[in-house]
């Protein structure tokens, strides 16, 4: 058997998992993953000499090779095989055309007035999509920021709070190019003050703080975004050690001006509440986080949408943070999402200084911690005790 096969069978087995083999554990979820979808059986011992976690003194048999093969989604290896030759062959042509593919999604799609949810499925798919194929993740960066449909979702909305610190952070330099306007800067430069407080970079906060604009605060300011340039004044507070009732006072006279325009709007979702009692949260202003939790959830239930699944967790998070024997509901949490539902680490973060420690991982919670902090770089955070 060719060594290069077994790699991407290798390959193809992870991305059915859903991340990489690197440990027994590992192996025996996968175990019951592959019994789940194929109703076969494959013993663990097998799996952690076929991922090189235990010396192999011989090679797995065909029929596993079959059975590991169909759990992927081919009848044999050698479907595996044939298919890895074609990809080596077209593989420039067929990321171009399947990056072509995305980017026309966002140009022929115009952005709803309303909350829409139909693009977040599509934003998370992408995000997958640019995971696997990092050569493209620029390519589609620059093109979807000349979109305004990109605009909006990919970079506004959605933000990747995951790779804030990596490729998505570093795109914003085509969002702004391509929106060079006063609400375009706002955002851009406060988004990177967040970004830049999480990894304890002054130089860079203050820089990216100075090139906000002072922008005039209409009816019609997107209050995504300005929520945002109130989250960035309360990081840049946070530094400084300085006070923040005027920016709490700023912030109190717009959502009141928010409030009032969502007449019209019944269905959009509190993007201003959520970024600003983040802000506040992770700045140990617990009390008045709560304040804008409370503000939301009240206009969701009036509203008729759910409102169990998007500030629960904040919620929970500034009562422990007040209280670390407030540990009540916490399994009922451990499934929740924030808004950015694809940031996994950035939520795992939250969860465990929420002191919700996933009940499938065993590792203790200051450790788990300190490998996402690693991945992520975001060091402010490990400012925050783990109880």
């Amino acid at each position: 058997m060719k060594q290069s096969l077994l790699s991407s069978l290798k390959k193809e087995l992870e991305e059915s998992f859903g991340r990489r083999i690197v440990s027994s554990r590992d192996c025996i979820q996968m175990v019951e993953d592959i019994y789940r979808k194929t109703g076969e059986t494959v013993n663990a011992n097998t799996l952690r000499r076929f991922f090189g976690l235990v010396k192999a003194d011989y090679p797995a048999s065909s029929s596993t090779l079959t059975i590991l093969s169909k759990y992927c989604g081919f009848n044999s290896i050698d479907e595996i095989g044939q298919l890895s030759s074609k990809d080596n062959a077209d593989d420039d042509v067929n990321k171009e055309e399947v990056l072509r593919y995305m980017v026309s999604l966002f140009k022929n799609t115009q952005v709803s007035g309303d909350e829409d949810r139909t693009f977040y499925p599509i934003i998370e798919q992408t995000i997958v999509f640019l995971e696997r194929n990092p050569s493209l993740i620029d390519k589609f960066q620059r093109e979807i920021a000349k979109t305004t449909t990109g605009q909006y979702y990919y970079y506004e909305k959605l933000p990747n709070i995951d790779r804030l610190n990596g490729y998505f952070g570093d795109g914003l330099r085509h969002y702004l190019r391509a929106k060079n306007t006063e609400e375009g800067k706002v955002f851009a430069h406060a988004i990177q003050v967040f970004r830049y407080w999480l990894v304890k970079n002054n130089d860079l906060l203050f820089h990216h703080m100075s090139e906000i604009p002072q922008p005039d605060i209409t009816p019609n300011f997107p209050a995504h975004i300005l929520g945002r340039l109130i989250a960035a004044r309360l990081y840049y507070a946070n530094v400084k050690e300085d006070s923040i009732g005027a920016i709490l006072a700023d912030a109190k006279r717009h959502h009141g001006a928010i409030m009032a325009s969502r007449e019209d709007s019944p269905f959009s979702f509190p993007d201003f509440e959520l970024i600003i009692c983040e802000a506040l949260l992770l700045t140990g202003n617990y009390e008045e986080g709560s304040e804008y939790i409370w503000y939301a959830k009240n206009f969701l239930a009036v509203s008729g949408q759910d409102k169990n699944t998007l500030f629960n967790l904040w919620e929970d998070f500034a009562n422990f943070r007040k209280d670390p024997a407030h540990k009540k509901k916490k399994n009922d949490l451990d499934k929740q999402e924030l808004h950015y539902a694809y940031s996994k680490k950035y939520t795992a973060i939250v969860k465990l200084l929420a002191g919700i420690n996933p009940r499938n991982i065993k590792l203790p919670a200051s450790q788990q911690l300190s490998e996402l902090i690693k991945e992520t770089g975001y060091k402010k955070l490990l400012s925050l005790p783990v109880y």
